[in-house]
């Protein structure tokens, strides 16, 4: 099993750099200096060796300690709680990342090129990788809080939690493994069915909802149900170790003739798109020229395009609606919520690029309409772009504003409940959340004109909008530390909003027309 686990990850780190690689020579300014050598240097490859070993040390502590600190240490800080209410998030948050995040069950591209191609003990890899994944939190989250218990003086059955995620973990996996023996069931993490996401929801609810009315699982029951995960996955370890379906299993997660990633389109996307589009063929549109074209799209596609959406406006609604009742409830903290809505108004810019569906919007166009329309050099003329452009922005902003809406009016109610002098800072932040929302449909509209990242089979082939979509995920991420009142932030907002527009339109009809193409 060694020697599986060592080839694995060779093979990995392999498969990084030449993705690593290739990517770099996407790159305008940085493919004519990267030799088509470079794929097969030894040094490079011994280098990198090197270099994911130290990263992967790295990233155990980093990646443990962030989501520590993050979801559950910042949070109990600044509503000056105690630790029961930082091993209550922690109790909620393993049991969704038991149900979502085991690893085994993820079809990455290393896990094919070793099980399928190069045909490797399908047991052994699975075993391996699973030991080291749940070795990897163990130990990562075991010295994160081993610095809480000696630096802020958490208690000392902490030590314990750790032991609670290996367990749950490991039935998780069982339990997964037992379904595909008797039911043919096969578990995709990248595809999860809608109990999971109901688990889900429901574990952060119960994690973050406990917060208003400050009623938390003590923290010593939680280390008894961590002994007792553990006790559990003690019996299921035999279990996971001389099952005998792991070869069938994995060919059947990530097929035998392509890729994971190629496999897990043809079955979800197509199926979820087939079965999304209507084949009424007397829909129709009384507009002219590419508005009506694009408005048949629109209307054959309602119900692919707006699904996401009509979902994310229910749970935001309901979310909130409980947290007002809650509010209500419990005036006595009327005067500390209000403190943390007013400061707190930029971390709802995450929260709504975290949830757009701008992205998946426009997969959708490019996947049911671009990808044919881009032959014809007609469809990428300037007007015919620009004509298409202010037409998709109209819908990709109608498709986000409803949950945009409802996080904004549920953000209002709950600032006014706390006081009702607070009207115009009220208007305001619905303003400022719905121009947000729009600011972010103009972001990734603009982004796929101008930088074009699919090839025909819908995968992204640019490294320079992953660039930029990175660049995007770490600014919105750092509005969470971002403390501005709420009124002056709203504005701000606003304003920014408008003269992003400008600037997409005017280097849209500049550039638009060299950029927007098919990837090789």
């Amino acid at each position: 099993m060694i020697d599986t686990f060592w080839t694995a990850t060779r093979l990995r780190i392999a498969y990084r750099v030449n993705s690593i690689i290739y990517s770099f020579k996407q790159v305008p300014l940085l493919k004519r200096l990267l030799p088509i050598k470079l794929y097969a240097s030894a040094g490079l490859k011994r280098l990198a060796l090197i270099c994911a070993v130290i990263w992967e040390i790295l990233s155990m502590f980093l990646y443990n300690g962030l989501y520590l600190v993050i979801c559950m240490w910042l949070p109990m800080q600044m509503m000056a709680l105690s630790y029961d209410a930082f091993a209550h998030v922690y109790l909620f948050l393993t049991i969704a990342g038991a149900v979502c995040n085991c690893r085994v069950f993820d079809p990455t591209k290393d896990k094919y090129y070793a099980i399928i191609l190069m045909r490797m003990d399908a047991r052994a890899y699975i075993l391996t990788q699973h030991l080291y994944t749940i070795l990897r939190v163990f130990i990562g989250t075991q010295c994160v809080l081993l610095f809480f218990i000696w630096y802020d003086h958490a208690p000392v059955q902490f030590c314990l939690l750790p032991f609670g995620v290996v367990g749950a973990k490991t039935i998780s996996v069982a339990y997964s493994l037992r379904q595909y023996e008797q039911k043919g069931f096969v578990r995709n993490e990248n595809a999860p069915v809608k109990w999971i996401w109901g688990i889900i929801a429901v574990c952060w609810l119960c994690a973050y909802g406990a917060f208003i009315p400050r009623l938390f699982v003590p923290a010593w029951i939680i280390s008894v149900l961590s002994i007792l995960a553990v006790l559990i996955a003690v019996t299921c370890i035999s279990y996971i170790w001389k099952y005998a379906l792991y070869r069938p299993l994995a060919q059947q997660l990530l097929g035998q003739k392509n890729s994971a990633v190629q496999i897990n389109k043809k079955t979800i996307v197509n199926d979820s798109y087939q079965n999304r589009i209507s084949d009424d063929r007397t829909i129709t549109s009384d507009k002219k020229g590419y508005a009506y074209f694009n408005e048949l799209f629109i209307k054959r596609h309602q119900r692919l395009l707006w699904r996401f959406s009509f979902r994310l406006t229910l749970i935001t609604a309901g979310v909130l609606i409980v947290i007002n009742i809650l509010l209500w409830y419990f005036p006595q903290s009327h005067e500390e919520v209000e403190n943390v809505l007013l400061m707190y108004l930029p971390y709802l810019i995450f929260l709504i690029y975290s949830f757009h569906s701008g992205k998946s919007v426009i997969q959708a166009m490019f996947r049911n309409c671009d990808h044919s329309m881009l032959t014809y050099s007609f469809y990428r003329r300037k007007d015919v772009i620009l004509s298409l452009f202010w037409l998709r922005l109209y819908d990709v902003i109608r498709i986000n504003l409803l949950p945009a809406f409802a996080l904004g009016l549920g953000y209002a109610g709950l600032l006014y409940q706390c006081d009702p002098k607070n009207i115009w800072t009220c208007l305001i932040a619905i303003i400022s959340i719905l121009g947000s929302s729009i600011l972010f449909s103009i972001h990734f509209l603009t982004c796929y004109y101008l930088l074009q990242p699919y090839n025909a089979q819908t995968e992204t082939k640019s490294s320079t909008y992953g660039i930029v979509m990175s660049i995007t995920y770490v600014i919105c991420f750092g509005f969470i530390y971002l403390r501005v009142d709420a009124l002056l932030f709203g504005i701000l907002m606003i304003l920014f909003s408008l003269f992003y527009g400008i600037i997409a339109y005017v280097l849209i009809g500049k550039y638009a027309s060299r950029t927007f193409r098919l990837r090789n």
